[in-house]
């Protein structure tokens, strides 16, 4: 079997479960202590569970490869979002311009009101780029969506042909 092959997350899934039987079961036990036959035993269980589980499970969950990992993660730590929200655009912003925008994290009392009921702190709900009227368009988000922390979040956003791409640059 190549581990490294495995989809990230099964792996990751399947080492947690070898170290939590193996501490279950071989560390955390007050009779298990000072027998190292016993010990030898967990572990050698576990990792063979490990082996059993990894080679015979039915499903696959998570990203296909270790790139898709990457790729999913921008440099800045971010991962992508794609939503359709409101943003306004100005009759002058040309394809492929950045503009400074705001979104404003929703507070309980509208987040609960809205047609779509969002979450408090929802931060994508509207972006404020300029004082042209609003349009529903797609956004692929760099950023946190949930931000109940903050007033206001900044975002530098470019025009796309088809979408705009709206990188977080900070909050207050």
């Amino acid at each position: 079997m190549d581990l490294i092959g495995m989809r990230p997350l099964n792996l990751i899934i399947g080492i947690v479960i070898t170290l939590g039987l193996a501490i279950l079961f071989g560390w955390s036990q007050e009779y298990a202590k000072g027998r190292k036959a016993l010990k030898i035993c967990v572990w050698t269980g576990a990792i063979l569970f490990l082996f059993v589980v990894m080679c015979f499970a039915p499903f696959d969950v998570g990203p296909a490869s270790w790139s898709d990992v990457a790729d999913g993660i921008m440099p800045d730590g971010y991962m992508r979002h794609s939503v359709e929200t409101s943003i306004s655009v100005d009759k002058d912003w040309i394809v492929g311009e950045t503009k400074e925008c705001k979104s404003y994290p929703l507070i309980p009392a509208i987040a609960s009101h809205l047609n779509d009921p969002k979450e408090a702190g929802y931060a994508a709900a509207s972006f404020h780029c300029d004082d042209g009227p609003t349009h529903m368009v797609t956004v692929n988000l760099y950023g946190r969506m949930n931000q109940p922390e903050h007033r206001i979040a900044y975002w530098h956003c470019t025009r796309e042909a088809q979408a705009f791409t709206c990188r977080q640059t900070g909050a207050e």
